[in-house]
């Protein structure tokens, strides 16, 4: 796989994660627990899969492999970063619905 292909596998893969962790807040506010902790789950596998590609491409690089970095593959760790942090702050929205519902 070369860089772009990769690059464009970052994206598909946290921009996943981040729609399956919108679609549970959404879930949630609807009182859905078991179905938004699902949807959770399925964000967490996405993300994995984003972060285990992220994990292969810095093992290249410490390899002295050639990794071209471009405007793509920024854009595509800035997609990365910006779903951990989406998924973080759903997990931590989800766990207030579930302690306080819709008071």
């Amino acid at each position: 796989m070369n860089n772009e292909q990769r690059s464009f596998q970052l994206i598909l893969h946290s921009g996943n994660a981040r729609s399956l962790a919108h679609e549970a807040l959404q879930l949630i506010k609807e009182s859905k627990k078991v179905e938004a902790n699902k949807k959770m789950e399925e964000a967490k596998s996405e993300l994995l899969e984003a972060q285990k590609l992220h994990a292969q491409m810095l093992r290249d690089m410490a390899n002295s492999e050639e990794v071209k970095v471009d405007l793509l593959l920024i854009h595509a760790e800035d997609h990365v970063s910006g779903s951990q942090n989406c998924l973080d702050m759903a997990t931590e929205v989800i766990a207030i619905y579930e302690r306080f519902g819709d008071k």
